[in-house]
């Protein structure tokens, strides 16, 4: 009898695992799980029954309650770990320690990422090995942590020689992105370069943006220090198309200009040119104008009419010095609340630049943007030789520096089909028009040249500010900065002390404790 009870016990352990085997190889196979589950069950209860003394006198004894302890124990234990791995996987969060956040996504690649309008696919040859492979994967998980919209896969290029062929790739390390009937590739698969390709494979509408041209403007082509080159550059990675606009031939602003941009003018707009530039604010379009110190540009009743004052004067600012730069470059980090500023906290230099103030006028919104130090001045004697705050004649800073106005458009005043058709929603209480007439004025067109673009934030005021004007809200943000090495420089004492420490010292110090030990236990 003995016999058999031991053979039931084995049996119920071995067909429970088969059981289980089964589970996990083919869980299709349900009769075969039931029947097997069966006989091993049947035998468990043979086994328990038969062998119920001996498994009392076992549960009461000191081995088994300590075992049942420990069994309790490691159980709450792997409880604690599942739960604590459950919430990781629900809730996913990154932590960057490093001290310029290289890890961590920018404020517009995470706006973009959130704001995706369909899924995108990415596809990135690497070779297996590669060590680039894990530098992008780690990057992209950044990417995939915003947005279950983002599809990635990895392609070894010297296994599968059939896709490098369908998709054209010629380099380890290309990156291709689809989204609907749009795709483009890129080979440096940079966060600024993905995020980017993440626009343009997701953007079916290009906005334009003209440049006026035809007096001394700031000229976007040009390449030199004082060109906006960089400028347009920066506009077309975002997504926008730069072209250039000479009024004097057209005599109207295209319907397909999304923004005018007038930086810097050295001679006088006609007036033909201005009557123009205000039919275009009135049928909704916006201005960035850009205004340099000492220049007539004959726009001044043009801009008392849309509540904006400009000044003959030029900014002061002596704090400048701390930062490197010239009492007349002052540098700003006081922001008004605003779409454009929301989170910038960047400060910005000016070079050579003259105050801007609003002046309260019916029918406009107009706001003061941007402000410089409550230790600047506004300097009306700029001719003398010697710089200094005169009271009564100059005025004491904060010195307001750009305006921000916008005029809602009346019915009457909109003249384009899709105007009209806004009109008729209204008058019908379907629909509200949004639609508004924006102008941007800053005293300087220096901050955006090829020289200044790129300093702290310059870059990104004048890209905020052309993304808020055309209307792309989820360009407005901070944009990805080069990631750049940080390699530690050692001296050749650092790395003696170093070689010491790390091969001499402490490995000694454990051999020394360690003999201690062993000494110490021989003796006993």
């Amino acid at each position: 009898m003995k016999l058999w009870i031991a053979i039931s016990g084995w049996l119920a352990l071995l067909l429970g695992l088969f059981c289980l085997l089964l589970y996990i190889v083919a869980p299709h196979q349900t009769i075969w799980m039931a029947s097997i589950g069966g006989i091993a069950g049947v035998n468990a209860i043979f086994f328990l029954f038969s062998e119920r003394d001996a498994i009392k006198r076992r549960v009461k004894s000191r081995t088994a309650v300590y075992g049942m302890n420990t069994f309790i124990l490691c159980s709450v234990f792997l409880g604690i770990l599942v739960f604590a791995n459950m919430l990781s996987a629900r809730h996913k969060h990154r932590f960057d320690f490093t001290s310029s956040g290289i890890f961590t996504l920018a404020p517009q690649t995470e706006k973009i990422v959130a704001n995706l309008p369909r899924e995108v696919t990415l596809t990135a040859f690497f070779q297996s090995e590669s060590p680039t492979k894990a530098d992008f994967k780690n990057l992209m998980d950044g990417y995939l942590d915003l947005s279950d919209k983002i599809k990635l896969s990895f392609v070894d290029p010297d296994k599968n020689p059939a896709i490098i062929k369908q998709y054209g790739v010629t380099t380890y390390g290309t990156v291709a992105l689809e989204s609907g009937k749009q795709e483009t590739k890129i080979q440096n698969p940079t966060e600024e370069s993905i995020t980017n390709a993440l626009l343009k494979v997701t953007k079916d509408e290009k906005k334009t943006i003209y440049f006026l041209e035809g007096h001394g403007e700031r000229d976007p082509d040009d390449t030199e220090g004082q060109g906006y080159s960089t400028t347009k550059t920066a506009l077309e990675r975002d997504g926008f198309a730069v072209e250039k606009l000479l009024l004097l031939q057209t005599a109207a602003v295209p319907e397909n200009a999304d923004t005018l941009v007038i930086a810097g003018p050295q001679k006088p707009i006609h007036p033909q040119e201005q009557k123009a530039m205000e039919e275009y604010l009135h049928k909704g379009g916006s201005i960035f104008l850009l205004l340099d110190p000492q220049t007539e540009t004959g726009l001044d009743d043009f801009l008392n009419r849309w509540g904006i004052e400009v000044q003959e004067d030029i900014v002061i600012d002596p704090m400048s010095k701390l930062f490197g730069g010239d009492y007349a470059a002052p540098v700003v980090n006081q922001y008004m609340l605003h779409d454009i500023t929301k989170d910038f906290a960047l400060p910005t230099i000016f070079p050579v630049l003259r105050s801007v103030t609003a002046k309260k006028t019916d029918g406009l919104e107009v706001e003061e943007l941007l402000q410089t130090g409550a230790n600047s001045w506004a300097e009306s004697d700029f001719a003398g030789k010697k710089v200094k705050f005169d009271e009564g004649v100059d005025r004491k800073g904060p010195v307001s520096i750009a305006v921000i106005a916008s005029k809602k458009i009346a019915s009457e005043e909109k003249t384009t089909p899709e105007a009209n058709a806004d009109e008729a929603k209204n008058q019908d209480g379907k629909q509200e028009s949004a639609r508004k007439g924006n102008l941007m004025v800053v005293g300087d067109s220096d901050f955006a040249n090829n020289t200044y673009f790129n300093f702290s934030g310059n870059g990104d005021f004048f890209l905020n500010t052309a993304s808020w004007l055309a209307e792309e809200e989820t360009l407005i943000s901070i944009r990805p900065k080069e990631r750049k090495d940080s390699p530690i420089h050692l001296t050749s004492d650092w790395g003696g002390a170093i070689f010491l420490l790390g091969t001499i010292i402490f490995p000694g110090v454990v051999v020394m404790v360690g003999v201690k030990k062993w000494w110490t236990r021989r003796r006993l």
